[in-house]
């Protein structure tokens, strides 16, 4: 006990390198031949060895319970990835309920947790670059990545421990675990409610919905949640069971991003004017929150779709309101090209064509950023110049294609 305390330290050290050779070996195992019973076997035992080595280490669990699905063991992966989210809610409620979320830049994440950090690190996972921010006064450990498409930094995990050892060794939040055991029992829920057992199916769907919130309450820009809980409340004739879970964990953990997911779910429900309440409450919290800015403008358009059937006339104030909401989208991030698109749409109708033709100059000029990168960019510039230019359009729709064959 005496060694334990005063070689902290070397003891982490140790329990990591352990971890990590048991924990690859494991992967190594299954990868060489995943429907190999053998290989499944061999695999499972490195990675029960790693898990009891190093129970915090969630990548275990999620590999380990791929591995017994694919033995045919379902009740085992479920019971491993329930174990693992056990684990790991505490510390992801934690980082939200500072304001954190996955895919935040560094400066946004300085701005939830409450300053620039006492210390940033760089170091190497995998391969990859991680900048570690060091919080002493909160034990918070945030780890940055570059992301893939706009090699922008990006939020993609944190730890709060009072051990350095655990907290310097980075390590991705994976949602793949809430999914996974979410999917087990939405599963079981179409199943019963397809046998006409409805009450068995409403049993089913309780346990789904918190799994889904807690994903977006992780990553707003996750939208698995936003159409899958309307549905499955509308399968079972209570939408108001969606709102009153929402509004239980915004009267716990009040945040900007779980205001703008509920304001998702509300405007996917067909709950325009709640989803605008919603996303209005996100901006009271931050003003400058491009998500629910873009929302915002998004429910006003589809608002202004609705209205086009019953009261013409009534259409263009809606519709002004949406170009309000889209304008303060782009001047937060000019590389937005929904907002962008949405623009040029909406000018040309309101019979501002100085205005329309200044945003799909802008929407042109972004072939020189990342947004290239993206098919969605694409197929937004073909549309915007399906009138004018047809050449052009016939080009991009072909990047379209492009992109979505890789």
């Amino acid at each position: 006990r005496l060694y334990a305390v005063k070689n902290r330290a070397q003891i982490e050290f140790i329990r990591r390198n352990t971890w990590v050779q048991l924990y690859n070996g494991g992967v190594s195992a299954y990868e060489q031949n995943p429907d190999s019973k053998e290989q499944q076997q061999a695999a499972i035992s490195l990675l029960e060895t790693a898990r009891r080595v190093s129970p915090d280490q969630v990548e275990t669990y999620e590999i380990l319970g791929n591995v017994y699905y694919s033995a045919n063991d379902t009740a085992k992966a479920i019971a491993i990835y329930q174990e693992a989210l056990s684990q790991v809610r505490p510390m992801h409620d934690q980082g939200v309920a500072l304001g954190l979320a996955l895919k935040q830049e560094p400066t946004d994440a300085e701005n939830a947790i409450g300053g620039a950090p006492a210390k940033k690190e760089m170091t190497l996972v995998g391969g990859d670059s991680v900048m570690i921010y060091v919080y002493p006064s909160k034990e918070g450990y945030l780890y940055f990545e570059k992301a893939k498409k706009t090699r922008k930094w990006q939020l993609t995990g944190w730890k709060f421990t009072n051990s350095e050892a655990v907290g310097m060794n980075p390590s991705r939040i994976s949602l793949n675990t809430y999914k996974s055991v979410a999917q087990y029992y939405m599963n079981k829920g179409d199943n019963a409610y397809a046998a006409g057992n409805k009450a068995q199916a409403e049993q089913e769907y309780e346990k789904v919905v918190p799994l889904f919130i807690a994903v977006q309450r992780l990553d707003p820009s996750d939208l698995t949640a936003a159409s899958i809980i309307p549905d499955i409340y509308k399968k079972m004739g209570q939408t108001d069971k969606a709102k009153a879970e929402y509004e239980r964990m915004l009267s716990e953990h009040p945040s900007k991003n779980l205001y703008s997911s509920y304001g998702v779910v509300l405007m996917n429900s067909g709950d325009n004017p709640g989803a605008i309440a919603a996303f209005e409450k996100a901006l009271e919290i931050d003003p400058s929150f491009q998500n629910a800015l873009f929302n915002l403008g998004a429910t006003y358009q589809n608002e202004a779709v609705a209205m086009q059937k019953k009261d013409k006339k009534k259409v263009i104030p809606i519709l002004e309101k949406a170009v309000e909401y889209f304008e303060k989208s782009y001047t937060v991030s000019r590389n937005d090209y929904l907002s962008i698109s949405y623009l040029i749409e909406d000018y040309d109708i309101l019979g501002n064509k100085e205005k329309s033709k200044k945003f799909l100059a802008e929407l042109d000029n972004l072939r020189t950023t990342d947004a290239v990168k993206d098919y969605q960019y694409w197929n937004s510039l073909g549309k915007a110049f399906a009138k004018t230019d047809p050449t052009k359009s016939a080009e991009a729709f072909k990047k379209v294609d492009e992109l979505m064959r890789k």
